[in-house]
């Protein structure tokens, strides 16, 4: 199988869960884009990864985090692949505010443009949420209600397994998954 990690908002491919999943993985089979790019690139950038991957004679998993959970579950719904969402910002306009001063109208848009398409097309039987004790996103407010044809899983990750927005200890919750899932 091969991974994608999408970063989220002011991160980056060199972020602390893309190595764990490199780590675990092997380097090779992760492959993570980069997002800090326009609005006009981003949306570049999904035609081309969901082309990527659609066309892949492998199965492919997205695995995303905050804002790249909204993309992963973009790309996927698109590209017809399984994601697993991280403390998923499925609906921006809401997490926006929280996290940037100042955020063009252009990128909102997007954003925006993607949750609907992302809410109306994705797969219930290949999405799976992973959330912790996150104080930046009301997983019980604003991820569950999002979610009105239900998912593969959705796994509530204890304080000692993992905590915070920042996922901290994915390496082994995802390692462990791996290890049960292969």
């Amino acid at each position: 199988m091969k991974y994608y990690y999408f970063h989220g908002y002011k991160s980056s491919p060199m972020a602390e869960k893309a190595k764990a999943m490199r780590e675990v993985l092997g380097s090779s089979n992760v492959i993570v884009p980069d997002f800090n790019l326009s609005a006009e690139e981003i949306s570049d950038l999904f035609d081309k990864l969901c082309d990527e991957i659609s066309s892949s004679k492998e199965e492919v998993c997205i695995v995303g985090s905050s804002l790249g959970g909204l993309f992963a579950l973009y790309v996927a719904s698109r590209a017809k692949c399984s994601t697993i969402l991280l403390n998923p910002a499925l609906i921006p306009i809401v997490i926006i505010p929280k996290v940037a001063e100042e955020f063009d109208v252009q990128s909102v848009v997007l954003v925006q443009k993607l949750s609907l398409y992302a809410y109306e097309n994705y797969s219930a039987e290949k999405t799976s949420i992973w959330v912790t004790n996150d104080p930046l996103i009301n997983h019980n407010d604003l991820t569950k209600p999002y979610f009105y044809k239900g998912f593969k899983e959705y796994i509530e990750f204890h304080e000692d397994e993992a905590t915070g927005h920042e996922f901290i200890g994915f390496k082994d919750v995802f390692a462990k998954y791996i290890k049960n899932n292969s």
